[in-house]
């Protein structure tokens, strides 16, 4: 790449499995030429207490980002193989390849995001 390239078209609905709704991309593996990661996520304070997707696994690593306009906005619990492990934002949490994961959001102020970060082309 050898100029700028921008992308508006955001985000980008992807099914992925265990999901119950395409997932919203921001990067994709296939964009600017190519790029060995992807990221999805999007807006908390409509997701209390609500599931986005079931105990699935990705072939990819996969790092959750939480990060609200003020610290402590949001939190997050996840079960990472059956442990549940609760975030505060702002906090990231490592998910490796093949670990089955999930998260539902417990509080999030408006502005609060959660992205997953997967580290491959794989989802």
């Amino acid at each position: 790449m050898t100029s700028a390239q921008i992308r508006t078209d955001l985000p980008i609905p992807i099914a992925v499995a265990g999901h119950h709704q395409p997932a919203p991309f921001y990067l994709t593996s296939d964009m600017f030429g190519g790029v060995p990661v992807q990221i999805a996520g999007g807006e908390l304070s409509d997701k209390v207490g609500k599931p986005v997707a079931d105990p699935h696994r990705h072939t990819v690593p996969e790092i959750y980002l939480l990060v609200s306009p003020n610290p402590g906005g949001a939190r997050i619990s996840v079960l990472l193989d059956g442990t549940e492990h609760e975030l505060t934002s702002p906090a990231t949490l490592y998910i490796p390849a093949g670990a089955e994961h999930r998260f539902v959001t417990l509080a999030a102020e408006p502005g609060s995001y959660c992205f997953g970060v997967l580290l491959g082309e794989d989802v």
